[in-house]
């Protein structure tokens, strides 16, 4: 470009001084023709006042005048009567330029080549009282400007040239260096580089320039550091979601897959760009996808075993053209057992409230035809046990989906010896009933914050328990103590005991180890439930050891915690 603009501005001035030195040339040259008019004129006027003055003859005149002039007489026919030349044949000369303008204004000239002569002439006429016309003539090869003007204009023309060359590089490199910076701000740009700036120039048109680069370059930064925002913020979504997300554009190629998914199928390494018809895991997927219009429900057994919910949709841009299709992979292994467990619950609650409500029942239709006393009687204790029974499920199915559906916990001062001796109290007189020895065991004064009623349950489901499944002249110990930063509760019994095959169920509802004997008990199947998500609730853990013939062990941990 440098080469160029270096180019041009020679040409241009070769151009501009080759115009200017010819129109010097033709106004030299104009000039010099309308001096030597003059002179011509002047030489005409001194010859008429000279023969005025003396009466002279004019052909004797002119044979004695000024040799640089040629002299010619023409009579007022246009016949050549002297002429200076030498020369004795003409042709007329009535029509030429200088005689006409002569004979109409009294003097008059012409440039021309002289056909007596075959040379450029400057000839000027002057009409005389008599008619007849004098002539005066120079050869215009007088004017030339000569052999050494011709070298003062090649030696400036020479130095013209070479100070329009230093210039114009000058211009040039004082125009490509902005362009040159610019160029180079922008290969920065390109490679990632959006803190690229170029220099202000002083002149109004580069600096107005250079502004504008920076600005775009700063619009340009500003764009990319928010686009980067919202792909970062896209990527913190995707990696964070539980749902597993890939998307592929038009040609299969995959644009975009997030951790969960890859973890989903056991994928490794980099996959973006490759065709999604090359996993093997993806391709059966979208092969599904293609056959179904709504959600698929797969189940895939490597590497974990998971439900999965599928979902499709496709992605539009700008001109709302399809680009893409992107899939969400949704894990609904989890909402699986759970609506197994709700399945099971429900069939356990139907189960439980189907027994004691068919004894009512039956009992109830059989008072009708019962007129014996002591029958009726043992009829109405049936309904009364059964009635009984069912109001302590139903309790106990209430006080669990409280427990659970309570999103807010309490944050009451529990004492809790206080609260422990209190259930101590109220269950000392079942175990005296059953020559059962029941201790209550505490080292120092222990302080919780939580649900007091909660609390309390907790205690009393689990010594009732211990009380229940104990025989007699057995013993139940309750021990109450600190372990670091945790109440530790202790409930010990020397009961039947619990098969170990059992123990990891017995927090499930409506589990029972042994269905008739705990039926006959009066059991709900529910209790352990209530503690566990008691437990759960206070941030506690809770451990079971049994041993058959020997007795159970609970112990549980409930951090202490200060009120907020």
């Amino acid at each position: 470009m440098s080469r160029r603009i270096i180019t041009t501005f020679l040409a241009s001035i070769i151009v501009a001084m080759f115009f200017l030195t010819s129109a010097f040339l033709i106004i030299s040259n104009l000039q010099k023709l309308e001096l030597v008019s003059e002179k011509l004129e002047t030489n005409n006027e001194v010859l008429i006042n000279y023969m005025e003055a003396t009466g002279i003859d004019p052909i004797v005149l002119l044979r004695s005048a000024n040799e640089s002039f040629r002299m010619t007489l023409i009579d007022e026919r246009g016949n050549v009567i002297f002429d200076s030349s030498g020369k004795e044949t003409f042709e007329n000369h009535l029509l030429r330029k200088e005689i006409v303008d002569a004979f109409s204004y009294g003097t008059g000239s012409d440039v021309r080549v002289s056909e007596s002569l075959g040379i450029q002439m400057v000839y000027f006429a002057t009409l005389l009282p008599d008619g007849r016309f004098i002539r005066s003539s120079m050869e215009s090869g007088s004017l030339d400007l000569g052999n050494q003007f011709t070298k003062y204009m090649a030696v400036a023309f020479v130095l013209v040239i070479i100070l329009a060359y230093f210039l114009a590089q000058r211009i040039s490199n004082y125009l490509i260096e902005p362009i040159n910076e610019m160029t180079f701000a922008t290969e920065r740009i390109a490679n990632g580089e959006y803190t690229r700036r170029v220099s202000i120039r002083r002149d109004a048109e580069l600096g107005k320039l250079g502004m504008n680069f920076n600005n775009m370059a700063e619009r340009l930064e500003n764009t990319f550091l928010e686009n980067q925002e919202k792909q970062n913020r896209l990527e913190a979504i995707l990696k964070s979601m539980n749902s597993g997300v890939f998307a592929y554009d038009n040609q299969d190629h995959i644009i975009m897959i997030n951790p969960f998914c890859k973890e989903l199928f056991g994928i490794f390494g980099d996959v973006i760009g490759k065709n999604i018809y090359d996993i093997k895991e993806l391709r059966e997927l979208i092969f599904m996808l293609e056959t179904e219009k709504d959600a698929v429900e797969v189940r895939i057994e490597k590497p974990i075993r998971k439900d999965i919910r599928i979902k499709s949709a496709e992605i539009y841009g700008e001109r709302v053209t399809k680009v893409g299709t992107v899939v969400v992979l949704e894990d609904i292994t989890d909402l699986k057992k759970l609506e197994k467990m709700r399945s099971q619950f429900v069939a356990n609650v139907s189960h439980e409230l189907k027994t004691p409500l068919t004894s009512i029942k039956g009992f109830s239709e059989t008072l009708k035809f019962v007129k014996d006393d002591e029958t009726r009687n043992k009829f109405l204790d049936i309904i009364n046990d059964e009635s009984e029974r069912l109001t302590r499920l139903i309790n106990d199915i209430l006080t669990l989906s409280t427990i659970e559906q309570t999103k807010t916990a309490k944050h009451e001062e529990i004492d809790v010896a206080k609260e422990t001796e209190q259930v101590y109290h109220l269950l000392l007189p079942k175990a005296e009933s059953k020559n059962i020895t029941l201790n209550l065991t505490q080292k120092e004064p222990i302080l919780l914050y939580g649900d007091r009623d909660n609390y309390k349950q907790l205690i009393l489901n689990l010594v009732d328990n211990a009380i229940k499944y104990t025989k007699e002249s057995g013993e139940v110990r309750i021990q109450l103590d600190k372990q670091e930063n945790n109440l530790r509760l202790v409930i010990e019994d020397t009961g039947v005991g619990i098969p170990e095959k059992h123990i990891s169920r017995i927090f499930e509802r409506f589990y029972r180890v042994d269905k008739a004997r705990d039926r006959a008990m009066g059991g709900t199947g529910l209790g352990l439930a209530i503690v566990k998500h008691i437990v759960l609730s206070m941030g506690g853990t809770i451990d079971v050891v049994s041993e058959i013939g020997v007795g159970t062990r609970f112990t549980i941990l409930i951090p202490i915690r200060s009120l907020e």
